[in-house]
């Protein structure tokens, strides 16, 4: 009975984030909805709107997986503490938003070099020479915390180093 109640409301939520998602569509291509966020925030323009957006979705990721985090090492289990894995989550956390940040970086830096290259900029110029070089930096960097998260996730997990392949003997 418990898992048809459960299985019956995901669909909702599903839903729920569907629509939600074409309200933010429709928004995006609503020009006096633009303008009212331009005139409310500062700085805040369409051709950013990948960093904006990304801001977003990192600072709201990292708001609900630190309260999932919480509530089931914190809220469910009142007896025992387990400060460690609280410690490991938390980590894992940030560096899964760093990464998103850093994609969201990486994409919003292509956007602008394609503009550059729509433009007819010349391609031996400074600033495409600046706007490629923040790309290639923001993937290294992308993937340089997609790996620190991974060693975090083992040390968690445990370190189980693979053993060499036996030698047969002669």
């Amino acid at each position: 009975m418990d898992q048809a109640s459960t299985g019956a409301s995901r669909p909702r939520t599903w839903i729920v984030i569907i629509g939600i998602i074409i309200i933010l569509i429709f928004l995006y291509f609503y020009q006096p909805f633009e303008n009212y966020l331009i005139d409310g925030i500062k700085n805040i323009h369409a051709y950013n709107i990948i960093f904006w957006f990304t801001s977003l979705v990192g600072i709201v990721g990292y708001a609900v997986a630190h309260w999932q985090s919480f509530r089931q090492y914190v809220f469910r289990q009142v007896n025992e503490l387990e400060v460690e894995a609280l410690v490991f989550d938390s980590l894992q956390i940030a560096l899964l938003v760093a990464v998103i940040f850093c994609a969201g970086g990486t994409l919003q830096a292509v956007v602008v070099l394609s503009g550059h290259l729509l433009d007819q900029g010349a391609i031996m110029e400074a600033t495409f020479g600046r706007t490629l070089l923040s790309v290639v930096l923001l993937v290294i960097l992308a993937i340089a915390f997609y790996l620190l998260h991974r060693v975090v996730r083992a040390f968690r997990v445990g370190w189980r180093p693979k053993r060499p392949p036996g030698r047969s003997a002669p």
